[in-house]
């Protein structure tokens, strides 16, 4: 049987080191996001993302996905523990590039910040079934709302590789790059 890729580590907060998920927040802050649905990848142990969505009581839920299972157990203890946060906040455990897209609802705003970072070399292999990080990119833009946002981190480990996937796509997609936002890339989904 073939083993799922996940990642064997956790992401605890360290805003000086990846201040993605807080500049996030202070982005739908500024925007007024109120009553959207977001995508985010990669929740890290501190979930800051789902908890500071929840507190701003502007009616923004969260749907996010990490392949650790450490982040994955902190997410089911803080909803043990908060169980209100459950009702705005969803995690669940996979791989992203395992993705299907019928399981998915359309979203309001997409983070991709850790786009290119976590593929490995048997990800895309027949056997595995993997999208590859622009397939996975074109699949999050079809699942995104017209009006809609779709994010990125220019810090990513891997933006080099991001880059050249982010070109071509905003070339052949329905978007428009919108001013950053500190160290994120936002744009709009124009159709």
């Amino acid at each position: 049987m073939l083993k799922m890729n996940y990642w064997g580590e956790q992401w605890g907060l360290h805003p000086d080191v990846c201040p993605c998920d807080v500049h996030f927040n202070e982005w739908v802050e500024g925007a007024a996001l109120r009553n959207k649905l977001i995508y985010h990848f990669g929740t890290g142990t501190h979930h800051v993302i789902g908890r500071r969505q929840a507190e701003l009581g502007a009616g923004n839920v969260v749907f996010a996905i990490t392949a650790s299972k450490e982040e994955y157990d902190e997410y089911v203890s803080l909803v043990i523990e908060n169980a209100p946060l459950a009702k705005s906040y969803l995690t669940y455990f996979g791989d992203i590039y395992l993705t299907n897209a019928r399981l998915l609802p359309d979203f309001d705003v997409v983070n991709l910040f850790h786009l290119c970072e976590f593929a490995s070399p048997n990800t895309t292999s027949a056997e595995y079934g993997g999208l590859s990080d622009r397939r996975l990119l074109d699949l999050f833009t079809a699942k995104t709302r017209r009006a809609g946002h779709i994010l990125f981190y220019s810090g990513s480990k891997d933006f080099d590789k991001t880059q050249p996937v982010i070109a071509a796509w905003e070339k052949e997609q329905p978007v428009e790059r919108l001013d950053d936002f500190k160290s994120l890339l936002v744009y709009r989904k124009t159709a």
